[in-house]
């Protein structure tokens, strides 16, 4: 019989350097899909901000005073207080595993009190990295972005 016809596998050699090829374009390719989900997360709460800073416009119209809410995660009451949702969880925020927590700030006077303030900044802080925040006032002046 002839050599070509008793060869019909694959050496343990040739299957060893392919499964290192594939971990080493395993362990270059991981690193940089998280970063892009990472950007992806971070360029959509920057979109949810401007979302905010408009309707806050919106709300300014109506009421003469800004929606504001108190420190923290306070997604669900921006939800129902200024985009009208009936339920914490409906509206244009993803609340649920969301990366980032939001806050909309300002200052208070007369006749703004309550959940009403003269000014705001709407705050989103990365649960994870404190250090990664983006805001946006109402003058529209970003920071972060």
């Amino acid at each position: 019989m002839s050599q070509a016809k008793l060869s019909k596998g694959y050496t343990l050699l040739e299957l060893l350097v392919v499964i290192a090829i594939i971990g080493i374009l395993a362990a270059v390719g991981v690193p940089m899909y998280q970063g892009y989900i990472s950007d992806a997360k971070a360029k959509d709460a920057q979109n949810t901000l401007q979302s905010i800073a408009l309707q806050q416009k919106s709300y300014f119209n109506k009421q003469f005073c800004f929606y504001v809410t108190d420190t923290g995660d306070k997604a669900g009451l921006i939800n129902t207080g200024l985009f009208g949702s009936e339920f914490e969880a409906d509206g244009p925020i993803p609340i649920a595993n969301n990366q980032y927590s939001f806050e909309i700030t300002g200052t208070t006077s007369a006749t703004c009190t309550g959940s009403n303030a003269v000014t705001f900044t709407a705050t989103a802080t990365n649960k994870r990295d404190d250090s990664e925040v983006f805001s946006i006032s109402n003058t529209l002046k970003k920071t972060g972005f």
